[in-house]
């Protein structure tokens, strides 16, 4: 029989203890989710939001590149302006503005990125933009609508049911990951697509 700890009564201690670990147990599950999700949102983003993010850097320069006449009606200075749309500059941001750097150039247009958050990209008229990469979740319909048609630029979000919502291109996932397009909405952004794009990509409606 194990002894109580001393300058204890006999048996009360032990089950105080023995209560006592449930307790315990049950705060540091709940400390340890606190955390998990303290830094899902420090970086910006959920774990499936982070997966599409990723999935949207590597589909995004040959969408970009799938773009008609990008060189005549895109480029100035002999660069493509992209920006990369946030409501909050976290991580997640950054790291797309780097890895959309790293590709380096599409239809041999070297590619000059910058993050803007989404209320400057609204409200100003920068007519050198050839793209809009959006890298924060919960942009109204109406903000993505304007962002193309204002600017008649791509406006590229990977997040689930932009593209439907406003976003000419994005990412779709089903059993295999495709780029999707919304054809109405480049329509009224004044974007073609080349026709092998067109042949390999979801069709939004």
């Amino acid at each position: 029989m194990i002894p109580p700890e001393s300058g204890s009564s006999p048996g009360s201690p032990r089950i105080s203890a023995r209560r006592r670990l449930p307790v315990a147990f049950l705060c540091l599950v709940l400390v340890g989710v606190a955390l998990a999700q303290a830094a899902a949102l420090a970086g910006g983003l959920w774990p499936e939001e982070e997966q599409r993010l990723r999935v949207g850097l590597k589909l995004f320069p040959a969408v970009l590149g799938a773009v008609e006449d990008l060189k005549r009606d895109h480029s100035r200075d002999g660069q493509l302006h992209i920006a990369v749309g946030y409501q909050t500059l976290d991580a997640s941001v950054r790291e797309v503005v780097s890895s959309i750097e790293e590709v380096g150039e599409v239809q041999g247009l070297r590619l000059k990125v910058r993050p803007v958050p989404i209320a400057d990209l609204l409200a100003e008229a920068d007519a050198s933009l050839a793209a809009v990469f959006v890298a924060s979740v919960g942009m109204a319909s109406a903000q993505l609508q304007r962002l193309s048609e204002g600017r008649g630029v791509l406006v590229f979000s990977p997040f689930t049911g932009d593209v439907a919502r406003g976003a000419v291109a994005g990412v779709y996932v089903t059993d295999r990951i495709l780029p999707a397009v919304n054809l109405a909405q480049a329509e009224r952004a004044g974007l073609r697509f080349k026709a092998f794009f067109l042949r390999v990509a979801h069709h939004e409606e």
